[in-house]
C-alpha cells in the first residue's frame, strides 16, 4: 500500500479548514478535486479517512493515524527546506529542543556556552511542554529531541534516551521557615507545600515520597507549573517545595531561599536527551548531546 503525499497534504488542509470547501479554497483547488483525492486515499488504504456531515468533516481512528503522518510529513519538509537556507546562510541549525524547564534550566545554559565557543552563528529554538506532550511533539517532528527527566516506567519502542547528568533534589522554603536539622517525611507532610500541577515525572517522584513512607500526601497545597511562580512563592511565604538544586541555585547562593535535609528525600532525577530511535538527527543536535555528555560526565 503507498500512499500518494499529495492526499496527505490535502487532508491536513481539510483538518485545519474544517471542510473541504474551505480547504479547496486554501490550496486553489475546486472542491470536488479535493473530495476525490481523499476518496482516492480511502481506496488506497481501504478504510474510512474522513466523516463528512452538515458541520463539515471530522477524522475517523484511521484518519487520525493519517493525520499524525501528515503532520510529520509537513514538518519533515520545512525543516529541509529551512536546514538548507541555514547551511547557505553559515548558520548551524535550525533545531528546535522540546523539554522541561527544569531540564532547560540545567543542561542548556553549559551547553550553548560550550557551542558558541567557535562564534558560528546558531538557530535553536527551546519549547517548554509538559512530560505527557513530549512524545507526541517527537513523532510528529516538532522537536528534534527533547531534554527531559527519564521515565520511571517502560518507554515506547519508537523512542530513546541518552544519559546526561543525575541531579539530587533539596528541599527549600523561605529564609527562616526551615530548621537546620532538617525535617522527617511525616513532619514535612503537615507543612504547606508548593507542588506542580501536571502530571509528570517530577510529580510522581514528589508524590512517592510520602507514599513509600506510609505517609500522607499533604494536603495544604499549592499546585502550580510556572518555575518562576513557584519560587516566588516560596519566598514569600513558610511553604515547602522539593526542586532540582539547579532550579534554585542562584535563589540559594543569595540567601532568597534555603534548604535543610528531608530525611529518606527522593533519589536524584535522572536527566535524559529523548528522540526517536530511528531518526538521524540533524548534525547540530548530534553536537548539542555530545557536547552535554562531555559538559556533565562527573554527574553521570
Amino acid at each position: 500500500m503507498k500512499i500518494d503525499p499529495r492526499h496527505l497534504r490535502i487532508l491536513l488542509a481539510v483538518v485545519r479548514h474544517g471542510s473541504f470547501s474551505a480547504a479547496a479554497q486554501m490550496m486553489n483547488m475546486t472542491q470536488p478535486s479535493v473530495s476525490i483525492a481523499i476518496s482516492q486515499l480511502e481506496d488506497r488504504i481501504g478504510k474510512q479517512v474522513v466523516i463528512r456531515d452538515r458541520k463539515g468533516a471530522s477524522l475517523t481512528e484511521d484518519g487520525r493515524i493519517l493525520l499524525r503522518h501528515a503532520q510529520a510529513m509537513e514538518a519533515i519538509l520545512e525543516g529541509a527546506a529551512a536546514e538548507v537556507t541555514a547551511h547557505g546562510a553559515g548558520i548551524k541549525g535550525p533545531i528546535v529542543i522540546g523539554g522541561t524547564t527544569g531540564a532547560f534550566l540545567a543542561v542548556v545554559p553549559q551547553v550553548l556556552a560550550a557551542l558558541q565557543q567557535d562564534n558560528s552563528p546558531l538557530d535553536i529554538s527551546l519549547i517548554d511542554m509538559a512530560d505527557e506532550e513530549i512524545a507526541d511533539a517527537l513523532r510528529t517532528h516538532k522537536i528534534a529531541m527533547a531534554l527531559c527527566t527519564s521515565r520511571h516506567g517502560a518507554l515506547a519502542a519508537d523512542l530513546e534516551e541518552i544519559p546526561l547528568l543525575s541531579e539530587a533534589f533539596v528541599l527549600v522554603s523561605g529564609p527562616g521557615h526551615l530548621p537546620p536539622r532538617g525535617l522527617t517525611i511525616a513532619e514535612a507532610s503537615s507543612r504547606s507545600w508548593v507542588f506542580p500541577r501536571l502530571a509528570g515525572e517530577t510529580k510522581r517522584t514528589l508524590e512517592a515520597v510520602f507514599i513509600s513512607a506510609g505517609v500522607a500526601i499533604p494536603e495544604n497545597v499549592i499546585r502550580c507549573d510556572v518555575l518562576a511562580t513557584q519560587k516566588e512563592i516560596l519566598m514569600h511565604s513558610n511553604s515547602l517545595a522539593l526542586l532540582p538544586r539547579s532550579a534554585v541555585a542562584t535563589e540559594l547562593s543569595h540567601g532568597l531561599l534555603v534548604s535543610a535535609p528531608l530525611k529518606n528525600g527522593p533519589p536524584p532525577r535522572w536527566l535524559v536527551a529523548r528522540k526517536l530511535r530511528a531518526k538521524t538527527l540533524p548534525p547540530l543536535a548530534e553536537q548539542f548531546i555530545n557536547l552535554a555528555c562531555g559538559a556533565f560526565a562527573d554527574e553521570l
